[in-house]
């Protein structure tokens, strides 16, 4: 009668057992990688922000003050281009391509400028009326800001802007300098000359090779900005070890289940009955094991009246040579004669028939033969009349 849940997969509990015993390693080195790619992500958190904000602020210097020694008004040197165009000029696309192009890298650079203030003086006339003067208060500054993965982008990149605007200032003080020297010789040429007009010539003519258009640096500030630092807890870590011991049971489950080897002779059992497998051979091929395993060949041999058991490998890797000596000696005494013969993928179609009252008995080396091989050898060897009575398991 066939058994109504033949068909339903059976889980060995001891097969797992055995499995866990030979792979047990796998659980805490899928436990340790789990924790490691917590570490490693937050590492990554703690060490690399997203960009990194660099500001910085100069003041220019007013290089045209010193003209007041020599009584001309500062006010009179007008720049050229005036300071307005030159900020235009410093956010324009060229001076961009321009400066890409220096440190070819586009690393965007944004600047701003302060206007100036002004003080409202009013002043009483000696007839009484009252005049109004407006007097410049302070200097105007430029800000210049940029963001970049890295610090030192952003450092190079705002010394370009600021060499370039040094560079405007100066030519257009210059300039201006050029154009007050005209006028004053334009006057000494209609006949006002006179020892102030020299003495203006000469201011001039010094104040204008004095001028550097340099601005100097007042604040720098950098700034990490990017994803939130968050420290992972310890109860992470726990989780993570957690997940990775189930996963590394689960590994170790799939291997038992899909693991066609026969470790064990609980394998063996599995595989073909329990009533199939004759027994086991140790390695030292002696001892009582060896000899438990010789009754059962001798038992078979006199119950089917056989006086020839032939010993066929199921594959390459069963030493046949010396586990037909260990069974010869232990044997010794019976009239049973002993056949062993190439793995049985060597045997051709005379070599595989078998002779008249011959039992065989198929070799299966543990740890390496693999059960769908075994399964196909019974076969194979049933097929051309055999009489297999059994399966020994070596070691």
């Amino acid at each position: 009668m066939r058994d109504e849940h033949s068909g339903v997969p059976e889980i060995d509990l001891l097969a797992i057992r055995d499995a866990l015993i030979l792979r047990w390693w796998i659980v805490p080195v899928v436990m340790l990688v789990s924790v490691g790619f917590l570490f490693a992500n937050e590492s990554d958190l703690a060490t690399e922000p997203g960009y990194i904000a660099v500001s910085r602020t100069y003041e220019a210097r007013d290089e045209s003050a010193v003209l007041t020694v020599a009584g001309i008004d500062p006010g009179s040197i007008v720049p050229y281009p005036s300071f307005n165009n030159q900020l235009t000029i410093l956010r324009s696309d060229d001076t961009k391509a321009k400066i890409s192009a220096k440190l070819n890298s586009d690393t965007a650079v944004t600047v701003s400028r302060t206007e100036q203030r002004f003080s409202l003086v009013d002043t009483v006339e000696g007839d009484g009326n009252t005049r109004f003067t407006f007097l410049s208060v302070g200097v105007p500054t430029y800000g210049f800001s940029c963001a970049a993965p890295l610090a030192e982008t952003c450092n190079t990149a705002i010394d370009a802007y600021v060499a370039e605007l040094s560079s405007l200032r100066q030519a257009s003080v210059q300039e201006g300098f050029v154009r007050a020297e005209k006028l004053v010789s334009q006057l000494s040429d209609t006949g006002q000359a006179g020892s102030q007009i020299a003495t203006q010539q000469s201011a001039l003519a010094y104040a204008k090779n004095m001028v550097t258009g340099e601005v100097t640096l007042i604040s720098a500030t950098s700034v990490e900005v990017g994803p939130t630092v968050a420290t992972v807890k310890k109860s992470t870590y726990i989780f993570g070890m957690g997940v990775g011991a189930l996963i590394g049971l689960l590994i170790i489950l799939q291997l038992t289940i899909t693991d066609r080897k026969i470790r064990t002779l609980r394998k063996l059992n599995s595989a073909i009955g329990e009533e199939r497998v004759l027994g086991v051979l140790s390695k030292d091929l002696q001892g009582s094991v060896n000899q438990h395993t010789a009754a059962a060949i001798a038992f078979a041999a006199a119950t089917n009246n056989a006086t020839v058991v032939r010993l066929i490998p199921i594959d390459d890797s069963v030493q046949i040579g010396p586990i037909t000596g260990a069974l010869s000696q232990a044997l010794a005494g019976r009239s049973i004669s002993l056949v062993a013969t190439p793995a049985i993928d060597h045997l051709g179609a005379t070599e595989l028939l078998a002779p008249p009252g011959s039992l065989t008995v198929l070799i299966a080396r543990a740890l390496i033969s693999r059960t769908d091989v075994l399964e196909r050898a019974i076969a194979v060897a049933e097929h051309a009349g055999n009489n297999v009575t059994g399966v020994i398991l070596s070691h």
